[in-house]
């Protein structure tokens, strides 16, 4: 991504969404099921969109010019798994 991607995302509602929920995730009391449980009792259809956003997120997270060390190795080899397994090519989430 160029300089001018970048000021663009940072300027968009979906790099302050990711802020704002990672800023709640940055706490030591952060329940994983719990936001999970949040979710499930969301709109049905915002579900879906949300599920998108997972799986998108996911395929940035495997990708091979991801940055990322042994804070997230993890998480990139997790994604990897998932990317190249093609579970997520068989996964279809319409906006209905």
């Amino acid at each position: 991504m160029n300089y001018q991607e970048t000021v663009i995302l940072k300027e968009s509602r979906e790099y302050k969404a990711a802020e704002a929920l990672i800023d709640s995730i940055n706490s030591m009391s952060w329940n994983p099921k719990k936001f999970g449980l949040a979710v499930s009792m969301q709109h049905r259809t915002l579900q879906q969109s949300l599920m998108k956003s997972f799986v998108a997120t996911i395929r940035v997270i495997a990708s091979d010019d991801y940055g990322y060390d042994d804070r997230n190795r993890g998480a990139h080899e997790a994604a990897k798994k998932m990317v190249e397994s093609g579970i997520l090519d068989d996964i279809y989430l319409p906006f209905i």
